[in-house]
């Protein structure tokens, strides 16, 4: 059976067998199962916060299915309030009296994961965010790559940044 995204039906199913509380899965149709991981393999590849690779190696793609059941089991979860809650933010609602929820607008693009799939994204690619350096206009006689701590202190005039 091929894969869907990630991992196979069949893949899955062993590690739904042997996950706490998930004995619905075992009941589901192939084509519910199907469902499930194709949403979670969509929701993680088309997340702005990782740069995953097209072609991952191995070990990569057991990390990125593991992610990918855990998802697909916090959308069966959770995919139907979290589909309210995404709605009453897109119309720009930030407290719901009735049950005592308040909504950040600043999330309302954010694309929610469960915590574990949010460790392992985090840990494998936390590099996607990189960090740059660049010159700018110095008074210094040093560049944005040169160690600062070796520089004599004699070059420092009082006053003067």
């Amino acid at each position: 059976m091929p894969d869907i995204g990630w991992v196979s039906l069949v893949d899955s199913t062993t590690y739904f067998v042997n996950r706490y509380g998930a004995d619905a899965w075992a009941t589901m149709t192939d084509a519910t199962r199907t469902k499930l991981l194709t949403t979670a393999w969509n929701r993680i590849l088309y997340d702005p916060r990782w740069s995953i690779p097209a072609s991952p190696d191995a070990a990569t793609k057991a990390k990125l299915a593991y992610a990918q059941e855990v998802t697909a089991w916090y959308m069966y979860t959770h995919i139907e309030d979290e589909d309210r809650r995404k709605g009453l933010q897109a119309q720009a609602v930030t407290q719901a009296g009735i049950v005592q929820e308040s909504y950040d607008k600043d999330k309302l693009n954010e694309i929610p994961l469960p915590p574990e799939a949010l460790a392992v994204l985090n840990k494998l690619f936390k590099a996607a965010k990189p960090f740059f350096a660049i010159d700018i206009d110095r008074r210094e006689p040093v560049g944005a790559n040169q160690d600062v701590t070796d520089i004599d202190d004699s070059l420092n005039e009082p006053g003067v940044y």
